[in-house]
């Protein structure tokens, strides 16, 4: 059967985000091989993540045109019915995976940037250990869910349930809750560094952009509560709809900063011009480093955060002369060549020689 008008609508906008989830990923494994360096953790991840959100959109496309999708629960045959239950189950799934790993994967990230705090390092793997560990919990709770898991599509086996709805409003919260943890995360260490308002307010809005991926996590808990179970098929729209696009959003966010690094000349209006809030990604000098005493180590951080977001590697032993090492005694040695030559002093003539010259 052909995708009710609910359907297409739903195909079309997810559609247009997993497009540009691939242009986002693409950009970053660009912005990565141009400044010739080795992939982390977190963009293997976001790969990872990508794929399952091709999955997702597959998903998403029978769902609509074999599962009814988007139709009202009484124009559909058993087959279709069946189909759609199916394909939600499976819809779970996916969904249970991409999450973690587009969580995990700015975590790494921010591991990779923010190296100076050990306190932080530590904070952020145990922050993963949660949720990956979250994440496999949920995965078996959601193939666990019916006992035994065909009683969840066929509504001729006899099987025990656990309420869906509440499986799912308690997983959301938690993905609020860990969505606002990583949003504030990168706060403190920015703010602490000893730059102008204007660098730190950029810095924080490349983080902040991950802001709307809260928005979309708290509403896609109260659109839970608008599926009828007179009509699930057809009031599923927004639950469907917002299930699709947190991931895709959360993915974009996390491949915006490597972005970024791709186009150095965008500068926020009113920056002071003598520093840029983008990071200079040169290896040999950067226009966004500072003196710092050694209690400040924001140049330390400056290196890192170049290195983790766009990929410049800073070799141990450059630089020496600044950061921690700034108040340090330094091995200077001085060599000064002189040059001397003899002076002559200019021949006078006689005077009374000159002046019977001008009379005669």
């Amino acid at each position: 059967m052909a995708p009710s008008p609910r359907g297409w609508q739903m195909i079309e906008i997810v559609s247009v985000l997993v497009s540009l989830c691939l242009i986002s990923v693409v950009l970053r494994v660009v912005a990565r091989l141009r400044r010739q360096v080795g992939f982390g953790v977190d963009d293997y991840l976001s790969m990872i993540a990508l794929v399952l959100i091709f999955g997702m959109l597959t998903e998403l496309v029978l769902w609509c045109s074999i599962g009814g999708n988007g139709a009202h629960f009484d124009t559909l045959d058993g087959q279709t019915l069946t189909n759609y239950y199916k394909i939600f189950l499976a819809n779970q799934f996916t969904y249970f995976l991409v999450c973690p790993c587009i969580k995990i994967s700015i975590i790494c990230f921010y591991r990779r940037v923010f190296t100076t705090s050990k306190k932080f390092q530590h904070f952020t793997f145990g922050l993963n250990c949660l949720i990956g560990a979250w994440g496999l919990g949920i995965f078996l709770a959601c193939a666990g869910q019916c006992r035994p898991l065909r009683a969840y599509w066929d509504s001729n086996v006899e099987g025990n349930c656990f309420d869906s709805t509440l499986f799912f409003i308690v997983n959301q919260v938690f993905n609020v809750v860990i969505d606002f943890v990583i949003l504030v995360l990168p706060v403190p260490m920015i703010w602490n560094l000893h730059r102008a308002w204007q660098d730190k307010l950029a810095l924080n809005g490349v983080f902040a952009l991950g802001a709307f991926v809260c928005f979309a996590s708290i509403y896609r808990i109260v659109v839970l509560f608008w599926i009828s179970p007179a009509d699930p098929t057809y009031t599923v729209y927004q639950a469907t709809l917002w299930t699709h696009i947190e991931p895709t959003i959360g993915l974009i966010c996390s491949c915006l900063p490597m972005i970024r690094g791709l186009f150095p000349a965008i500068k926020l209006m009113g920056a002071r011009k003598s520093t840029p809030y983008y990071l200079n990604t040169s290896k040999a000098s950067s226009m966004f480093l500072s003196k710092s005493s050694p209690r400040s180590p924001d140049l330390e951080y400056m290196k890192n955060m170049e290195a983790g977001m766009y990929g410049a590697q800073i070799e141990k032993g450059q630089n020496q002369y600044l950061g921690n090492n700034y108040l340090l005694p330094l091995d200077i040695t001085i060599r000064t060549e002189i040059t001397l030559t003899p002076f002559e002093e200019p021949v006078q003539e006689d005077s009374s020689s000159l002046t019977t010259t001008l009379h005669d």
